[in-house]
């Protein structure tokens, strides 16, 4: 059997529907009306545009800004001491994992 055979057997076997004009607007119809309402509610809309917004470049860059100006303000609440090296000194402490501090919690 050669290709063009086998072409015109397979079309034989496969007959083509036709489908009435509304058929996909009648399938999404009833698609929608069985989608189940989302449990949050408006939430999803609102995470979305907030996260639409914070993806540009500019509300980027002030989103970054503002994280680390809290950072860096919450960070001086908890050194007792307002001086530059002892806040580096703090700083240092609590990102170096061989820290007496940080085996001692360990153990």
């Amino acid at each position: 059997m050669n290709d063009h055979e086998l072409d015109s057997l397979i079309r034989q076997s496969h007959p083509k529907m036709e489908l009435p004009a509304s058929f996909n607007r009648e399938v999404w119809e009833r698609v929608s009306v069985a989608s189940p309402v989302p449990a949050l509610g408006g939430w999803r809309e609102i995470v979305d545009a907030l996260l639409l917004w914070i993806a540009k470049p500019v509300p980027a860059v002030a989103v970054v800004t503002v994280m680390l100006a809290a950072g860096a303000g919450l960070g001086g609440f908890t050194v007792s001491e307002n001086s530059a090296s002892a806040q580096r000194t703090a700083y240092f402490a609590s990102i170096n994992p061989l820290h007496p501090a940080h085996l001692a919690t360990q153990e």
